[in-house]
């Protein structure tokens, strides 16, 4: 196990690297896209990149999540021919879904018009969907790297397709392209990825010439994958700005561009951390699961503290900085976004209390215990969407989803009971990292003085000192909390490490 925690951890590093940089970039494409669009055609784009998101999970069909499952188990038997055999399977799967995706969505693009009343939606949405097969193949090339920990060219190659697209979008929406011009420039970004991990993928299935204990034939990936296209969509529907649709549909595009950029911005900085760490911490987990079963409750209390540690003190930022920091980078035409925004900081850190849960059904490979769970999720979702939003608008469409998350942690906790003893969650390590994280309220009374960028720098900078001198003066951090940080070397931990401990 020592030596899957080295691996993880330098992957890890990596992976928070490029996610670093990928989140900068992608705040100023964001940035550039809502100032050039304007709130309709924002509204607009928030609605194809939706229907994108259901046409990409189809697409993928799970085979990317059953990858990074297999591919652990193989190295550690050391079967190259199955592991590669594994890989030309799942792409060629993944491109004959994408071409019937495609193909319904060009065939159903007048539809797409009839019932969001917005003309040329149905080619756009066609557009975004033929160029998806970029972003689908990324994906999945994607897991392959990370399930073999193999995350340096994918950093780069995340950060090169960041910087193509933003030098897309400067040359393309001043020129008028608009929605298109977003969609085009995406799709280049994502090419550009893919070229750059492609010759990568033989080096991360070359891994022996043995034979595995457990052969991943069709049946056995088709059970694993299937049930996680399923959760995929059902994913979009809970944890993801589905509602969009529905404003579309009910109310108007300006309000749809809205709540996209109230939920896109919490999610964005929120997600950075556990959509960092999961592909690395699902292959690691995986492979110590593989070795020693017994192994899975220590990782699950792991991963609760690794994510609890970092992203309270974002949530409590957000909730007191989001809002200005809606009105300051995107403009004053989109205030109606900022309090959705501060609301949306707490209500998505309360998600990150499922996460380590699902993933352990998972590893476990009890995904159609997964899919049952967010198809209930799910179902209360869409039955409160379509309850409040007609009437309510953007309220509406905001307090199902913090329903929905408020509960999930309570229904995941008690089916994983079922399945393995000793699940506990640990609410007062939580609790104490909010305590720690709370001076930020401090900032307050002084937010009527943030009315530029330069004035929203310098109070990020006082809430980070802020909540640094909260963790050290409440001792959150002990010696196993500090161990979990020292295996993620990311730049400057060591020394604010040393910061806390003095």
């Amino acid at each position: 196990m020592g030596g899957t925690t080295e691996q993880v951890g330098v992957a890890m590093a990596w992976s928070v690297l490029a996610r670093a940089g990928r989140f900068a970039l992608g705040i100023a494409s964001s940035i550039i896209v809502v100032r050039s669009l304007g709130e309709h055609d924002y509204g607009v784009l928030s609605v194809v990149r939706t229907v994108l998101m259901f046409a990409v999970v189809v697409a993928g069909a799970g085979l990317g999540q059953a990858v990074l499952k297999f591919l652990p188990a193989l190295r550690v038997d050391r079967a190259g021919g199955e592991a590669r055999a594994l890989l030309r399977g799942v792409t060629g799967a993944h491109v004959a879904v994408w071409a019937l995706v495609a193909a319904t969505c060009y065939a159903g693009r007048g539809a797409f018009e009839s019932v969001f009343a917005m003309e040329g939606l149905g080619v756009l949405v066609a557009a975004a969907v033929a160029l998806a097969l970029f972003e689908i193949l990324f994906t999945l090339f994607a897991q392959v790297l990370n399930a073999s920990f193999d995350t340096r060219r994918l950093a780069f190659a995340s950060l090169a397709s960041h910087v193509v697209y933003i030098a897309l979008l400067a040359v393309l929406l001043p020129r008028g392209h608009g929605v298109m011009g977003v969609i085009f420039a995406l799709a280049a970004g994502n090419l550009v990825a893919c070229a750059m991990v492609a010759p990568r993928l033989r080096r991360a299935t070359s891994v022996g010439d043995g034979r595995a204990r457990e052969g991943v034939g069709a049946g056995r990936l088709a059970r694993y994958a299937v049930p996680f296209a399923a959760i995929g969509v059902l994913n979009i529907v809970v944890w993801r700005q589905s509602e969009t649709v529905l404003l579309a549909h009910y109310r108007s595009a300006a309000e749809t561009g809205y709540f996209d950029l109230a939920y896109r911005l919490p999610q964005t900085i929120l997600e950075f951390v556990p959509g960092t760490v999961w592909p690395i911490v699902m292959a690691g987990v995986s492979e110590w699961y593989a070795r020693s079963r017994e192994s899975l409750g220590t990782a699950i209390d792991r991963y609760y503290r690794m994510l609890f540690m970092l992203c309270a003190p974002i949530c409590a930022t957000g909730a007191v900085l989001g809002g200005r920091a809606i009105v300051v980078l995107f403009g004053e035409s989109m205030a109606p976004a900022a309090v959705p925004a501060q609301i949306f900081f707490a209500v998505f850190t309360v998600s990150f209390l499922t996460t380590p849960l699902s993933m352990a059904l998972y590893v476990m490979e009890k995904t159609h215990v997964n899919l049952l769970v967010y198809l209930g999720l799910a179902l209360a979702n869409v039955g409160l969407d379509l309850l409040l939003i007609p009437r309510y608008g953007v309220a509406g469409a905001v307090a199902p989803v913090a329903i929905v998350i408020a509960v999930s942690p309570f229904v995941y906790h008690a089916v994983l009971s079922r399945h393995m003893g000793g699940v506990r969650i640990p609410f007062r390590f939580i609790g104490k990292c909010f305590m720690a994280s709370s001076p930020v309220v401090l900032l307050i009374p002084a937010l009527r003085f943030v009315d530029g960028a330069a004035a929203l720098a310098v109070a990020l900078v006082v809430a980070l000192v802020l909540v640094l001198l909260g963790f050290k003066w409440t001792r959150v951090i002990g010696d196993a909390e500090r161990g979990l940080l020292r295996s993620v070397p990311v730049p400057g931990a060591a020394r604010i490490l040393k910061f806390l401990s003095s």
